[in-house]
């Protein structure tokens, strides 16, 4: 059986390494996988921001967190401070962690109810605590990928690219250095062969479409019948990026993810070892690229600075069905989602690990219905269910001070099953039995920081009481942390311990 990954960004590099780590990869096994990639065609490098699930990820794949963070130009993350979102000078925290004790149980209802009242990630999650004090979530010494709480990475997703792209040849996965310039197909219309710019032709018995969004191996369908747009939800389509060049030596990175909202979208601001990274995704309609990168300068007080930008415009949605005959899309190439809740490598890495799950056992299964029906229904829940939880934050945010706002907000952009749970949580919070996919990143408790943290009570709220002091457990779990775990920048200073081999 002969694969060919075509592109060579992180969802093509993903793939890759997650086939070599569940097959045999080589000649002799009989699966042998070739990836295709250019040199000339710029990645798009999305991904700098990760959600914990990475780490599994990194485990998969025999990584040594220590070679990858300095690689990669890594930092730490422990999740999403929301500035502005809920009304300007507002500000929340949307953690990873949360801490389910018999103290902090029903702290929903009594957080709501209560008049005076910290910030309800406070109550629930000792992060808060250790991003104020820019701490490491592990010690040096402690095993890899094993911290005090859940945690992810900012990091440089072209230099992941470039590591997954070293580490998976050494399995046995083939590189080709090259631009597909025809794609020769059968009369039922499956792929049968790849012929290069150069002129050198390679069949496979199955493809992978990682082109990102010229999507050149499976995008054939002039009506667009197998597309579901969800830009009417999700109004964003555009982005403007610049990065920031910091000294590596003195440089002191947040350990979260800034998003602040602005007048026709959001902002974030993630600091890796040697920079910051800034980018505004923002819908056109309602802003041009001139005045989005302006504002973005200004609000960075950057506004002649010379640094590299660099605009990009996307569409929301999803392919119908990401496997067609012989060829699966992954990646941007099989839809996308704005990067508001750092989703993108998971998307990529679930959609592999489905693969896997689905793989052809021999040549003559690469076009079963009920492998490719069974993978389609797998990422396009997933895809949809993330798609629900973004499109939650318009909703729910309190801004209305600009057109995008007002149009952003509008409850005829949500799904009719966002509108079943939030009839839901009108009566009462979020609960486990709200949902039902149980591969999805996001629980009720993740939805519950982004209701709270924008303002949202439950209408049937009628009992007040006057304080609510933070829970016991909570407490001791920061005092624990303080004596505990080093400065991330300390941390981030110790030279890298491995010697670049991968390991068995």
């Amino acid at each position: 059986m002969k694969v060919v990954i075509v592109g060579g960004g992180s969802a093509g590099w993903i793939t890759a390494a997650t086939l070599a780590s569940r097959f045999e990869i080589g000649a002799h096994s009989g699966l042998e996988v070739t990836v295709i990639a250019s040199a000339s065609i710029p990645r798009i490098g999305v991904g700098e921001a990760t959600i914990p699930t990475v780490r599994n990820m990194l485990r998969r794949f025999d990584l040594d967190e220590s070679e990858f963070m300095h690689r990669c130009d890594a930092t730490f993350k422990y999740g999403i401070q929301f500035e502005d979102w809920a009304g300007l000078e507002t500000c929340f925290l949307h953690p990873f962690e949360r801490i389910n004790t018999p103290d902090t149980r029903n702290i929903t209802s009594r957080w709501v109810a209560a008049k005076n009242r910290q910030k309800f990630s406070d109550y629930v999650s000792a992060q808060s605590h250790v991003i104020r004090n820019k701490l490491a979530p592990r010690s040096v010494e402690a095993p890899d990928f094993q911290g005090e709480f859940p945690y992810a990475y900012h990091m440089d997703a072209e230099l992941f690219a470039d590591l997954l792209q070293e580490k998976t040849m050494q399995r046995g996965v083939q590189y080709v250095e090259g631009e597909v310039a025809e794609i020769r197909r059968t009369d039922g219309g499956a792929i049968a062969c790849l012929e290069l710019v150069n002129g050198r032709a390679i069949e496979a018995d199955f493809f992978v479409d990682c082109t990102g969004f010229a999507s050149i191996l499976s995008n054939d369908d002039e009506n667009e019948s197998n597309w579901v747009d969800q830009s009417g939800s999700l109004l964003c389509d555009h982005v403007v990026t610049l990065r920031v060049p910091e000294d590596p030596e003195t440089f002191a990175p947040e350990t979260f993810t800034i998003s602040k909202a602005l007048s026709a979208g959001w902002c974030w601001e993630i600091g890796l070892r040697n920079r910051k990274g800034f980018g505004y995704v923002y819908s056109s309609a309602f802003l041009s690229a001139e005045d989005a990168e302006k504002e973005l300068r200004a609000q960075l007080d950057l506004p002649t600075l010379d640094v590299d930008v660099n605009h990009l415009e996307f569409r929301v949605g999803r392919v119908k069905a990401a496997w067609q005959q012989n060829v699966v899309a992954i990646g941007l190439s099989a839809g996308f989602l704005e990067p508001l809740e750092s989703t993108g490598l998971f998307l990529a890495d679930y959609a592999a690990r489905c693969l896997c799950e689905m793989f052809p056992t021999h040549s003559g299964a690469v076009s079963s219905h009920a492998l490719s029906t069974r993978y389609n229904q797998l990422v396009s829940e997933m895809h949809d269910d993330i798609f629900d939880f973004i499109t939650m934050h318009y909703h729910v945010a309190k801004r209305r001070d600009t057109q995008f706002w007002k149009a952003a907000s509008s409850r005829d952009r949500l799904s009719d099953r966002l509108k079943m749970l939030l009839g839901i949580w009108d009566l009462r919070p979020p609960s486990f039995s709200d949902f039902s996919l149980r591969y999805s990143p996001f629980t009720h408790q993740n939805y519950e920081y982004i209701l709270l943290g924008s303002g949202w009570a439950p209408d049937n709220i009628t009992i007040e009481i006057d304080n609510l002091d933070v829970a016991s457990s909570v407490l001791k779990r920061q005092a624990n942390l303080k004596t505990g775990l080093p400065l991330q920048i300390d941390f981030l200073k110790v030279p890298c311990q491995s010697d670049g081999a991968l390991s068995d």
